[in-house]
């Protein structure tokens, strides 16, 4: 028997709720807590190559209830069993039970661990109520070779120069309980074990080789046999001998730990001696000039044991090794993540097909053929971004051939061929040579990048669909551009540009897990600050490109430089890595104290510019190439301030002290030198009035009485240009978010989805499916690169402008969240849909405005249906026509031709209805308003009362939320709020709601503290 007690009708939604509360309760089914998810080792899922000497432990909670926090876990670990080294032994360290709320990056602090050694481990929490949850499963993490050099003391480093193949066999009289290869190959390499390869990943780290070189771990236990065995690799020249970089030739270095059943085990060692090499059948292989590969020059078999090679040369070590320190690689690989084919085949002249495969991307592809052309002839293959109009493909870096060629051997059978020492920015293939007419089998296209996980997305209503297409060509040109580290384009350079990594790290970080590569992209910051102090006395300076290697100038125009400083920052805000600062903190120092020495002595600015705000259209022109004293300023402000804070948390007072003195006497310097009190204006030559207003207002420069009249100026300047943007890189950045947090919400969505130029929606139209270079061009005619991340800085405002997704001010790692769309009474944009991946677990903003606008489209001779929400009826036919309209909800036009019956039809049909069906049909309508064409019914309709705006909100478990709902200008005291079903919110009063504690009137929202769960709020008036 249930017993139900309240003061009033109780929702259906609450009834099951509290009926599957009953069925936790009493039927046996689990509730409480549940156990803990997710489980990373430093950012990692299981990783096998961990070498810092205290690895960190985070996971993610659930819970059946709302409201839930952890109050204390217990981490355990386990050592290797002995006799089976993949499977968990005895256990080497138990926490206890720590009352702790951390979950994130929890250190581990028992004794110390073995190089190759295979950890297990599980964590248990307990809730808010002291109810223990079910243990997490196991999971694992290995360390790599933390002695160094003792750990190599059986490898010697190979010299690849002699021969590209590599080969060494060994033999085993008894089966394997484990075996762990570890391998560092200069530049790439590609590692195959009886004739399978070994891992999935492709290409390879760029790094400061001259300081780190980084190694891979595998475990390779299922492709070892009793009896002979064969490892193979094969080198590629990579980064590490690119002629723009050459540090040094080819090179190998691997050793492989072999552990038996039982117990016992021993390193297969890379003796020079012990290993044979050849030149192969890829003679060309190079980052910008592509592939080359002659068919025959292939040694079938040679990764395979028993094969004869004899007739090889024996392998030599290196006389002088690569001085760079081993490291583990403690990141996501590159991966062939995705895989593409052709939209279309075309042959624009008799023998020359061009492969479209619809999306522009970083890779390579992948040739299929069941027959060999003449022998010694050659299959080439030209990637490009754009094609011309004549249907050839258009391929504008000299710098960059990006061909692939296949020299065929005659002798082939079938061929399946790839490159594996380089990639492509492209999106069409121009295909020569091909034996015969190609099919959509003969090519498909490859899309490589680092393989971060994907946990994030944003999806708007159909009205607002360019935001989606934005979304899209953001996305892409993002995970385009990262392998190994932030690139700025995947064709042309290809270099790390810190400006292009700073402004885009915001919007890779809401959309993808970038923990783990951004640790490993600070440490390359640090690595080559520090070998540019060495070779180019640069006294703490860090150039525009790391790694460098003379690419772009040193020290770094100070928006780029600013990286180091940003990104660590970032790392300690959305990860709540507070190591990171400690490990960085002499690194961003040094840097900071350059740019102090380089200070204007009046001012005590920082006017020292290169690229200013890069590629502003607000003089004409592509914009790119202006200096900008203002720029550098505003970022020097906010280094000082920043390292001030990391100074503060780090117990170092003095530095603290003095980095906010010289804040506070730049942020008077600023407005001294680029604020006229008079006219409320801040301006720079060359620069938008979008950047010059945009900045100082979102690091808080301008004096609290003008605030006002600045906005109103970057409300005017944005007017000015028909609510466009003209802004350049760093402009593009703050400026949607300023107007927002100014109460100009509605502005920045219309700014952000224009869709003319200059606009981001003018790439989506033009048929981009990545972010472009610049904000001029068209599908035909690009004057820079078509694949570029730099304007990709608006990305984080689709989640924290639209969907509300924040954290509270003050606060990290996503522990205390402010849900908070900004939306009034004229946004048209209807619904939203957000979901935050977070190191805490999965954070959602869905929100729909329904009471305002209903629509529907409907085929001829089918029928369009609306619907209110719950209580409403259709008050006001907003627009219809039967006939041939176009738009999307909110912005729908008649087109054509259109049925003069229409409005009146619709409005006897459904005006004063909660719900309306209409037929699309010539007789509903009183006949054929076009003949001969294929109509449609459009129609939007307004609703009165009821439910006007729902949000749907979840909010993980150790976490809570201010979660703000927006009253369309109404007065917080004449609008109902429902949660479940329930009233939470009426005429100002506030009645408690499981998980939601308090409620209070905002200006223009009411205003709900919550706790973890999920949520659903329905507004009416």
């Amino acid at each position: 028997r249930i017993v139900i007690r309240g003061g009033g009708a109780m929702s259906c939604k609450m009834v099951i709720f509290q009926l599957l509360t009953f069925v936790c309760l009493f039927a046996g089914v689990l509730c409480g807590p549940m156990a803990p998810f997710r489980l990373r080792v430093e950012y990692l899922e299981n990783p096998i190559a961990i070498d810092v000497e205290k690895p960190r432990f985070s996971w993610a909670l659930d819970h059946t209830e709302r409201g839930q926090t952890q109050m204390a876990c217990r981490v355990v670990v386990y050592r290797a069993n002995t006799t089976q080294p993949r499977q968990p032994g005895e256990m080497l360290w138990d926490s206890g039970k720590v009352a702790t709320n951390k979950s994130t990056n929890v250190e581990y602090a028992g004794p110390s661990l073995t190089s190759v050694t295979r950890y297990f481990w599980t964590v248990t929490y307990w809730d808010s109520s002291g109810q223990q949850s079910p243990t997490s499963e196991m999971a694992y993490f290995q360390t790599g070779l933390v002695d160094g050099e003792e750990d190599w003391v059986f490898a010697d480093w190979l010299d690849g120069e002699k021969g590209n193949q590599l080969r060494t066999e060994f033999e085993l009289d008894r089966p394997v309980a484990a075996a762990y290869l570890h391998i560092v190959g200069l530049g790439y390499y590609q590692a195959r074990i009886n004739g399978k390869q070994v891992g999935d990943h492709v290409l390879g780290p760029f790094t400061t080789f001259e300081y780190r070189l980084l190694y891979d771990a595998h475990d390779v236990t299922d492709l070892i046999r009793v009896g002979r065995n064969a490892l193979s690799v094969t080198l590629g020249h990579g980064w590490y001998s690119q002629p723009s970089v050459k540090v040094g030739g080819r090179a190998l270095r691997c050793i492989m730990f072999l552990l038996f059943e039982g117990g016992g085990g021993f390193p297969v060692k890379t003796s020079a001696k012990s290993w044979k090499q050849m030149a192969g059948p890829i003679v060309v292989d190079d980052i910008y000039i592509g592939e080359t590969y002659n068919a025959a020059m292939a040694t079938p078999g040679w990764d395979m044991p028993g094969y004869d090679d004899s007739h090889w040369a024996n392998a030599t070590a290196l006389e002088k090794p690569p001085t760079g320190n081993l490291s583990a690689h403690m990141m996501p690989h590159a991966k062939k993540v995705d895989t593409y084919s052709a939209l279309n085949i075309t042959e624009p002249a008799p023998g020359v097909f061009v492969f479209d495969f619809g999306q522009n991307m970083a890779g390579f592809c992948t040739l299929h053929l069941d027959q060999p052309g003449p022998p010694g002839t050659n299959l080439t293959l030209l990637h490009a971004e754009m094609m011309f109009q004549n249907g050839f493909v258009q391929h504008r870096y000299h710098n960059s051939p990006e061909l692939t060629v296949y020299i065929f051997s005659g002798d082939e059978d079938t061929i399946e061929f790839e490159p594996r020492f380089t990639y492509y920015g492209f999106r069409y293939v121009q295909v020569t040579g091909f034996p015969g007419a190609p099919d959509h089998k003969s090519l498909v296209a490859h899309f490589v990048h680092t393989a971060v996980e994907e946990e994030s997305s944003v999806v708007f209503s159909e009205d607002y669909n360019i935001l989606n297409g934005v979304q899209h060509i953001t996305r892409f040109a993002s995970l385009s551009n990262f392998i190994s580290v932030p690139t700025d384009c995947p064709q042309r350079e290809r270099r790390g540009w810190l400006g292009d990594a700073q402004l885009s790290a915001e919007f890779t970080i809401h959309n993808f897990d970038m923990a783990a590569s951004y640790t490993k992209f600070l440490r390359d910051i640090r690595d080559t600050q520090l070998f540019v102090a060495k070779e180019n006395k640069g006294n703490g300076a860090v150039p525009d490109c790391v790694p460098w290697y003379h690419h772009g100038g040193l020290p770094a125009d100070p928006a780029w430089g600013v990286a180091y400083t940003l990104i660590t920052y970032w790392m300690y805000h959305y990860y709540d890595d507070r190591m990171i600062i400690a490990q960085h903190y002499d690194g961003v120092k040094a840097h900071l104290d350059n740019l102090r020495s380089r200070t204007d002595p009046k001012s005590g600015l920082l006017t020292a510019s290169r690229y200013g705000d890069w590629c502003s259209v607000a003089k004409g022109g592509t914009g790119c190439g202006y200096a900008s004293p203002l720029v550098s300023s505003f970022y020097f402000i906010q280094q000082l301030e920043l390292v001030a804070q990391f100074a503060e948390m780090l117990g170092k007072t003095e530095d603290s002290t003095m980095y906010m003195k010289e804040a506070s006497a730049a942020r008077g310097s600023f407005n001294e030198m680029f604020y006229n009190t008079s006219t409320k204006a801040y301006s720079d030559d060359h620069l938008s009035g979008q950047t010059t207003h945009s900045l100082p207002l979102f690091l808080g420069l301008v004096p609290e009485t003008d605030i006002d009249g600045v906005v109103d100026n970057l409300v005017k300047y944005t007017n000015s240009i028909d609510d466009h943007i003209n802004a350049g890189i760093v402009g593009t950045k703050f400026l949607l978010p300023v107007l927002t947090d100014h109460g100009h919400f509605d502005l920045a969505l219309k700014v952000a989805s224009q869709k003319t130029e200059p606009s981001w929606g003018w790439m989506v139209v033009q048929g981009a499916t990545t972010l472009w270079e610049s904000w001029v061009g068209t599908q035909f005619h690009g004057v820079s690169s078509r694949n570029h991340i730099m304007f990709g800085g608006q990305g984080p405002w689709y989640y924290q402008g639209i969907a509300g997704i924040n954290m509270v001010e003050g606060t990290h790692g996503y522990q205390h969240i402010r849900i908070q769309p900004r939306l009034t009474a004229n946004t048209t944009l209807m619904s939203v849909d957000a979901v935050l991946g977070t190191i805490r677990g999965e954070i959602r903003s869905s929100w729909v405005q329904m009471g305002r606008m209903v629509c529907s489209d409907a085929p001829e001779n089918s029928n369009a249906v609306l619907q209110c929400p719950s209580g409403g009826v259709i008050d006001h036919i907003v627009f219809a026509s039967f006939g041939t309209p176009n738009g999307s909800c909110g912005n729908f036009q008649l087109f054509n031709c259109s049925s003069k019956t229409t409005v009146t039809t619709v409005e006897k049909d459904c005006v004063g209805k909660s719900q309306c069906t209409i037929p699309a049909t010539n007789d509903h309508f009183g006949g054929d308003p076009c003949i001969d064409v294929l109509k449609h019914l459009t129609v939007q309709v307004s609703c009165k009362g009821g439910a006007m705006y729902s949000h749907s909100v979840t909010i993980p478990v150790n976490s809570d939320a201010e979660i703000h709902i927006p009253t369309f200008g109404n007065d917080p005291s004449a609008v109902t709020i429902t949660e479940m079903g329930n009233t939470i919110w009426k005429g100002s009063h506030f009645t408690p709601q499981m998980g939601v504690t308090a409620g209070k009137a905002g200006h223009g929202e009411v205003i709900f503290q919550a706790g973890s769960g999920k949520y659903i709020f329905e507004l009416s008036v």
